[in-house]
């Protein structure tokens, strides 16, 4: 039975005074627009950055930063609109980034320039192949689009050490229509086969239950190495080059990874974490979903917003709770099935990649 906790109470008060607040004013209030300068959403992640800040100095930056990660919902539903358009047969789904992973990078990088932080809007498209991945990429390069392209990174031809394969194209927002919007907004596209998503959705959710920041290669050597090689296992099974410092071939991969295995039971922990969750079925098309994930309970509950301002106060609300065992996204998706395959992690749903595992490690003792 569902029960009511903290998080429904805040969303409820914070829905009733929104909704207050637009009858007010006598407005719709959909997207939320940029409200400051350049010059103040830089010094605002130096503050964030900064040790030494003070509360109110920190608090008063992290009002700023919210505005610009809020402000790039529309750039983000725009782009993400004509990929999911472009792309019919493929899971995509769009996310602004987590608070927390915003703050944790700015401080980690202190010289990083926050105006031109990149995937504070991020929009993924998962396809079956890697043909597939290729062509996706050309059709959307190729596409009357008038965004501007400022960077792309090939980490499948070239995978990180890590084992992350990906492919990555930075544009900047560009509207004839909503110029408001023509202000530096980065929005980060990724495309990756469903292979690389099952990797990456381990690598997050181990870190998740580890503590530590796995996906960014922090925290155990040796179970960060486990997830590099079985990269390269997958790379084989796509045909593509494997991660820097390991092996091409495919019996030394999984001797080494079966040692790993054996080691650390990497394998049997994320199938202990892989538990059910129940959800709602919803039938909504296009909305905004806030998944908040309770680790300590396993249980996860879905809110759906149809109005992205509201959605991004509730988030930012929830985000500034700063409860440890909580972990709260915003994303949006066509459906509530696309959510699941984009978002395993959040329903704790990661069996792809422990069948997967278990068939490597047993094909491996019967040779």
């Amino acid at each position: 039975m569902y029960k009511t906790d903290i998080y429904d109470i805040l969303i409820d008060k914070i829905t009733k005074e929104w909704n207050k607040s637009m009858k007010d004013q006598n407005k719709l209030g959909e997207w939320v627009t940029p409200q400051y300068t350049k010059s103040e959403i830089n010094k605002a992640g130096s503050v964030i950055a900064d040790p030494s800040s003070t509360p109110e100095e920190r608090n008063n930056a992290l009002y700023i930063l919210n505005n610009w990660r809020a402000a790039h919902a529309y750039p983000l539903q725009v782009i993400c609109s004509n990929l999911r358009l472009r792309n019919q047969d493929a899971t995509v789904v769009q996310r602004l980034k987590r608070l927390e992973s915003i703050t944790n990078k700015i401080e980690r990088f202190p010289n990083m320039n926050l105006y031109r932080m990149q995937d504070l809007g991020g929009c993924r498209v998962i396809v079956d192949t890697i043909d597939r991945v290729y062509e996706s990429i050309d059709k959307y390069k190729n596409s009357r689009i008038r965004h501007i392209l400022k960077r792309e990174y090939d980490y499948i031809q070239k995978p990180k050490d890590s084992g992350y394969r990906s492919y990555h194209m930075v544009y900047q927002f560009h509207s004839d229509k909503a110029e408001t919007f023509n202000k530096n907004m980065l929005i980060e596209i990724q495309f990756r086969t469903k292979l690389q998503h099952i990797w990456a959705t381990a690598v997050e959710t181990m870190g998740i239950y580890t503590k530590s920041n796995l996906k960014s290669s922090q925290g155990n050597k040796e179970i960060l190495r486990f997830f590099t090689l079985v990269s390269s296992v997958i790379a084989i099974n796509e045909n593509q080059p494997v991660c820097p410092n390991t092996s091409d071939w495919m019996d030394e991969l999984i001797k080494e990874i079966k040692y790993l295995d054996d080691k650390y039971h990497i394998v049997s922990t994320l199938n202990g974490i892989n538990i059910a969750v129940d959800y709602s079925k919803n039938k909504a098309k296009n909305n905004f979903y806030l998944l908040i994930l309770n680790y300590n309970l396993r249980r996860m509950k879905i809110k759906s917003f149809t109005n992205i301002e509201l959605a991004t106060q509730v988030y930012d609300e929830l985000e500034n709770e700063n409860t440890n065992d909580i972990n709260t996204v915003l994303v949006s998706a066509s459906s509530l099935d696309a959510l699941r395959i984009a978002y395993p992690n959040y329903f704790i749903d990661i069996s792809a990649f422990t069948n997967m595992m278990e068939n490597i490690i047993n094909n491996y003792k019967s040779l």
